[in-house]
């Protein structure tokens, strides 16, 4: 759950430096919102579920290790799932949202280059406002409601044709509040080793050379986090955060140097010889594995590549039983760093590469975003503990196997795919998260049909 590390954390700042993260206008000055929670209808479930709301049964596993040999893990940026599946039919969406004086407002058309809103930890706490789901706009650049807008059909139309092929997920959320670099600790740990931030340059936190990203490379780097916490701490904290209360919880944060050992999934596959390899790019916000000093400073480190090389991988017929999948900054659907349309036509070549490869009949892709980004959601993401759960997020599983023209209303987050390969592959859970987290299984027929490849084109992008 991310409480389980043991590293003594030396203050840089703490209170007075979360403080003057709020003066430069990188946290909130927000008190919690009143209006009464939206609370959506409870959804009719197109996929079996468990007597218990847990994993998939002892059969369903076992047809899952004889179907399946590789997982591919896809991760984007910063979108939630109304935002961009809000009008999908048969899903839980929505296309009006709240503000924080309780107002109801509709979501307006995106564009594909616009900006989102403040989407830091701190933020995600504000905007879900206990779960009334209603203060996007108390986050930063939340006024303007940048947040308040969602694509339609015709915008993202090969998103929308995975959607409609393969498994929509609509109660998929991410597994912190935010930011990047955080949920980037989840997917590949199911936990952030107490981390609750991305690097702020302005503050200093790049180091003594400026240059953001160097994590166990420069000691001189600082990230801001949680510090070991008493249960009743922990609790304080759980209660800020029901109150909606992101700046008083960063009023806990101290600075820490973001180079301590934690377990990581790829270790569990290493000792289970599972090939796999963690494709990403330059990204500082992107490098959760350079944080993780056991595996930048030893022999790990070689399977940690850049995403350039993956399609030629598959080409080759090298791809890994378990690959993570970063695009480039301006493929990643971030916004305002790249085109979402740009972004898609990524996404489109990299699964067309998977599906016309011999490896297409075994293979589960899970297609997520890693974080809010600032857009609206109304779905109350369950508090599990003092990192979330997030705001809801869109995932897409995509198989021959995938349950065709299905959506999987289970509760899920990051921690379920790394669920789903544990399951597969015969490993044991790394927290509690994990361990307790849907596995995705259900998403899957293994006894149908398989569904063909479906090779898309990539389009012409407007201007």
């Amino acid at each position: 759950m991310g409480t389980s590390s043991r590293r003594t954390s030396t203050p840089v700042g703490n209170r007075a430096t979360a403080r003057r993260l709020r003066a430069l206008g990188l946290l909130l000055i927000c008190a919690a919102c009143t209006a009464a929670p939206q609370v959506p209808p409870p959804p009719t479930s197109a996929v079996p579920s468990s007597p218990d709301g847990g994993g998939a049964g002892d059969l369903q596993v076992r047809l899952a290790r004889r179907r399946i040999d590789h997982v591919v893990f896809i991760v984007k940026e910063n979108r939630t799932f109304d935002h961009l599946f809000g009008l999908f039919p048969g899903a839980d969406g929505a296309t009006t949202g709240l503000t924080c004086d309780g107002t109801e407002v509709p979501l307006g058309r995106a564009t594909y280059s616009g900006p989102g809103a403040g989407h830091s930890f701190s933020a995600g706490i504000v905007a879900i406002n206990g779960g009334r789901m209603n203060c996007f706009d108390r986050v930063p650049d939340g006024a303007r409601m940048q947040g308040y807008v969602q694509f339609r059909p015709e915008q993202i139309p090969n998103y929308w044709t995975y959607a409609e092929r393969f498994v929509l997920a609509d109660r998929f959320f991410s597994s912190s509040y935010g930011p990047t670099w955080v949920e980037h600790m989840w997917i590949m740990a199911a936990q952030s080793d107490r981390y609750t931030d991305n690097q702020r340059p302005l503050l200093g936190q790049a180091g003594d050379d400026g240059v953001l990203g160097g994590y166990c490379d420069d000691s001189s780097e600082r990230v801001f986090s949680f510090p070991m916490l008493t249960p009743s701490e922990q609790q304080d904290v759980f209660d800020l955060e029901e109150a909606g209360n992101g700046p008083a919880v960063a009023d806990r944060f101290i600075e820490r140097w973001p180079c301590h050992d934690v377990r990581t999934l790829p270790d569990l596959l290493e000792r289970r010889e599972v090939s796999w390899r963690y494709y990403t790019t330059d990204s500082p916000y992107y490098q959760a594995l350079k944080a993780i000093p056991h595996i930048r400073f030893g022999p790990m480190w070689r399977k940690v590549v850049d995403s350039s090389r993956f399609v030629p991988d598959v080409r080759a017929g090298h791809l890994p039983q378990v690959s993570w999948v970063i695009p480039p900054t301006p493929e990643s659907d971030h916004p305002g760093y790249g085109h979402l349309c740009s972004g898609e036509n990524w996404t489109v070549r990299t699964i067309n590469a998977l599906m016309q490869s011999p490896s297409w009949d075994r293979t589960a892709i899970v297609l997520t975003w890693d974080d809010f980004g600032g857009f609206y959601d109304h779905v109350p993401p369950p508090h599990l503990d003092i990192y979330g759960l997030g705001p809801r997020v869109p995932a897409i599983v995509i198989s021959p196997w995938a349950r065709a023209g299905s959506v999987y209303h289970e509760t899920t987050e990051f921690s379920s795919v790394l669920r789903l390969i544990e399951r597969v592959f015969e490993l044991p859970a790394l927290t509690q998260r994990d361990r307790e987290a849907d596995d995705l299984l259900r998403a899957f027929d293994f006894e149908q049909e398989p569904l063909p490849p479906l090779i898309l084109k990539e389009r012409e992008c407007p201007a």
